[in-house]
């Protein structure tokens, strides 16, 4: 019988391929997380039955319409604020965009590949970056959808795509930062900052905007975690929740980083993110337990107890660093047998 463990113990021990694809025309295709290589053989390498929850998942929107705003806002609002529930679902369509791209590489049924690409352009011909990296995380989302796509597009539709990633990497990797107190130059804001700033740095394909992503990159993980690997993110809120919502852009960039053949993750200057991981993972194994926001600086953090927002009192729950140990472990194969049992999201196995 194949159970779901077995799934995710042969989903991690898949190889990724760190070969730029290549142009019908022969030249390279540039890309955020996968080449086109690689998204030629997900629908091989990805077991049935995952294959089959990435696709039944995307089945469930594959008649969404667009939700396609001026401005997108969730950062610093309580649910039931005004225009927090409209953000969410703009944000929602970002993170469609890579479930319908990943649906069709894995179905070939082009009813998600329409639904992919008509989301990808609409939001890149049609929305002005506010550069709030809370905000527009997800943005990434829609690249690494990009990815995957981005081959059966016009010769116009790349290049709406282009200007859109450049203006993104320029955006986010831009110094002085553009939105946000002193105090998110260091923290998990930076780390989305240099997520979305990377992925579309990538997907651009312009050196200069790469090595500016690796730049920040390298500056900021000392920053952002302490001696021994404690992380800026959990002394400031008091909470594991902000440090997994910090790790795991930098190690999504990371990814990024080592599917283009630089190994971001073991040069020096990031070993702190090693550490991290290690210092996070007694929690994550559930050996150690930590109550949440108990002691945050973050006044916000204090209005979110008072409202009863899930997640913001009593012990964390370790299920929320599947992601963060699923990225561990394509750097670190000793992180797998923890990334397994903390069982990660059909699509994070499926592309990661």
């Amino acid at each position: 019988m194949i159970t779901r463990r077995t799934v995710l113990a042969g989903l991690l021990a898949l190889p990724l391929a760190g070969v730029r694809a290549a142009k019908p025309g022969g030249e390279a295709l540039p890309f955020a997380l996968t080449p086109q290589s690689r998204a030629a053989a997900l629908k091989a390498q990805v077991p049935e039955k995952l294959a089959a929850q990435v696709i039944r998942a995307a089945q469930k929107a594959v008649d969404r319409p667009v939700h396609l705003m001026d401005a997108v806002r969730t950062g610093g609002l309580l649910d039931g604020d005004g225009g927090r529930k409209q953000s969410q679902q703009a944000q929602e369509d970002w993170r469609q965009a890579r479930l319908q791209a990943l649906a069709w590489r894995l179905s070939g049924d082009a009813a998600y590949l329409d639904n992919a690409r008509k989301l990808a352009l609409a939001w890149s011909s049609g929305y002005q970056p506010s550069f709030s990296p809370v905000d527009e995380t997800e943005l990434a989302s829609l690249l690494m959808g990009v990815d995957l796509i981005q081959e059966l597009l016009g010769t116009s539709e790349r290049e709406q795509l282009q200007a859109f990633c450049r203006t993104l990497a320029s955006g986010y990797l831009s110094d002085p930062i553009k939105v946000g107190g002193p105090s998110t130059a260091r923290n998990n804001w930076h780390s989305h900052r240099i997520k979305i700033g990377t992925a579309a740095s990538y997907l651009t394909g312009d050196a200069a905007l790469i090595a500016r992503a690796k730049q920040r990159f390298m500056s900021h993980v000392p920053r952002n975690i302490g001696e021994g690997g404690v992380p800026f993110d959990f002394e400031q809120r008091d909470a594991l929740h902000y440090t997994t919502y910090s790790l795991e852009p930098l190690l999504t960039a990371a990814l990024m980083a080592k599917n283009h053949g630089d190994d971001w993750f073991a040069a020096p200057g990031a070993q702190r993110l090693q550490e991290a991981l290690a210092w996070l993972a007694p929690y994550a194994q559930g050996k150690k337990t930590h109550a949440e926001f108990a002691n945050s600086a973050v006044p916000f953090d204090r209005k979110r107890v008072a409202a009863g927002q899930k997640g913001f009192t009593g012990n964390w729950d370790r299920s929320g660093a599947a992601n963060v140990y699923l990225l561990a472990s394509r750097f670190d194969a000793a992180y797998a047998p923890l990334a397994r049992e903390l069982q990660p999201p059909a699509w994070a196995l499926a592309l990661f």
